[in-house]
């Protein structure tokens, strides 16, 4: 295949796939070993997709690439698309994101265990969290649109003061189990 047709086809597998991808899985369809001419490709598509003036943009991480919907469309559609369900994992992930942030990436795993990558995946592809990387790691923090999502606008040093006024109002937090380390 020419580089048109794989672009198209990766571009098909992402809205197959419900917008997400490995970097290992996309190579895999595309048929290459190459992850240069795979970050091209997906170069290409984010291009394409930019011009189309359509609803969807790719997203890059360093593990996997994401079909996402365009932040306008996001605001004209609130109420229409169906709420996120995350698994007790990954909330408990996102929670300690957004409770330590910015948490790097090797502090979160030794507090939960591996299985936070397949979580961290997750909520990067929902746009929940950004990853930057350092060093040998990642430093995590949470997004505009969690805030925006779960209601907790503000600055990041607010969100865990915001989370723990939610916990002692819905009965999960005691004012003891609120302070943070």
């Amino acid at each position: 295949m020419g580089v048109e047709e794989d672009c198209s086809l990766l571009e098909a597998a992402l809205y197959a796939r419900e917008g997400f991808l490995s970097l290992r899985e996309a190579k895999q369809i595309v048929g290459t070993s190459s992850e240069t001419y795979l970050r091209k490709l997906a170069e290409r598509l984010a291009k394409r997709l930019g011009e189309k003036h359509g609803p969807f943009k790719l997203v890059q991480s360093e593990t996997s690439l994401s079909l996402r919907l365009k932040d306008d469309y996001l605001s004209k559609l609130e109420g229409f698309i169906p709420k996120v369900r995350l698994s007790k994992g990954a909330l408990k992930t996102l929670s300690l994101v957004a409770y330590k942030q910015p948490i790097l990436q090797s502090e979160l795993v030794k507090m939960r265990g591996k299985r936070v990558y397949d979580h961290l995946r997750v909520l990067e592809t929902l746009g929940f969290v950004e990853a930057r990387s350092y060093q040998k790691t990642k430093v995590l923090k949470t997004t505009p649109k969690f805030s925006g999502y779960f209601g907790l606008e503000g600055d990041i040093e607010s969100i865990p003061i915001k989370l723990a006024e939610k916990g002692r109002e819905l009965g999960f937090l005691t004012p003891k189990t609120t302070q943070r380390e």
